[in-house]
């Protein structure tokens, strides 16, 4: 019995001694994290005070618009039109074709990059518009987006693979997905959806989720759509004037590069620190 007593005291102390040691192990190990962490955090601030401090700006104060609103992918080139607008804050990319007299409006995205892309004249696209063409339509259907003459596209729609006729209306926040197809003169009322491979014939009006047949068209609704399109036509010229070639704006803009200092922070595009007073009261004078 005593034997035994004497092996289980034995045992009970053996067990704290590892428990401790392990408790003792883990401290370390806490210790030596907090202390390489301590460490980089320490090496960051020794490089950070070798170095400038970063400067930001916001966007509202940014002196050029940097947005490339044209981008050609490999052999897909946009291919446009002089008298075509295309707002600075929309993006064409890819093998889209603009023709004559064709709007794009702000915030619009136009993709082309995996199928082609045309916008027939005197169409107009309205802001926050995108416009997709899939590689392959699920409905065995051309896969190609092609928007023909006199259409007005509403704000915020998607068009994706569709085909849209002479002089239709599509509403402001439609769908168009693979393979549906607007004949010309026909309307799309607002908020739509027109599933895959869904047909709306000439000269009807369509609405709902998904889109149905409402009631035709009457002879002075179908002669009022090209009248629609080209009166967005008259306000592009407004917009259009501000830019070259009509514009004198880029004399504003060698002006100001002309006045800034090589090494100011706007030439690298940070801020406007870097002008100089006399320069600066030059440009402005």
């Amino acid at each position: 019995m005593l034997g035994r007593r004497i092996a289980s005291q034995l045992l009970q102390e053996t067990g704290k001694i590892r428990h401790g040691l392990s408790v003792l192990s883990l401290s370390q190990q806490q210790g030596f994290v907090h202390s390489s962490a301590f460490l980089a955090e320490e090496e960051q601030t020794k490089t950070s005070r070798n170095q400038p401090p970063v400067k930001t700006i916001h966007i509202e104060d940014e002196v050029y618009n940097r947005q490339r609103n044209i981008l050609n992918l490999g052999n897909r080139v946009v291919k446009t039109i002089p008298s075509s607008w295309i707002a600075p804050s929309a993006v064409v990319v890819g093998d889209v074709d603009v023709y004559e007299n064709v709007s794009i409006w702000h915030n619009c995205v136009v993709r082309g990059d995996l199928n082609s892309i045309r916008i027939g004249a005197f169409s107009n696209i309205q802001d926050r518009t995108v416009i997709h063409a899939a590689s392959t339509a699920p409905t065995g259907l051309p896969a190609a987006t092609v928007i023909g003459q006199r259409v007005s596209i509403g704000q915020g729609c998607l068009i994706r693979s569709a085909t849209i006729g002479d002089a239709c209306v599509v509403g402001d926040r439609s769908i168009l997905l693979e393979g549906s197809r607007m004949e010309s003169q026909s309307v799309l009322e607002p908020g739509s959806v027109l599933p895959p491979g869904r047909l709306v014939p000439s000269g009807q009006v369509w609405a709902g989720r998904p889109a149905k047949f409402v009631r035709k068209l009457s002879k002075d609704e179908k002669a009022a759509i090209p009248e629609m399109a080209e009166d967005v036509c008259k306000v592009v010229d407004e917009y259009a004037s501000e830019f070259l070639p009509q514009s004198g704006a880029y004399r504003e803009a060698e002006e100001l590069r002309a006045a800034l200092d090589p090494s100011s922070a706007v030439v690298r595009g940070a801020d406007v620190q870097g002008i100089s007073d006399d320069a600066l009261g030059k440009f402005q004078g």
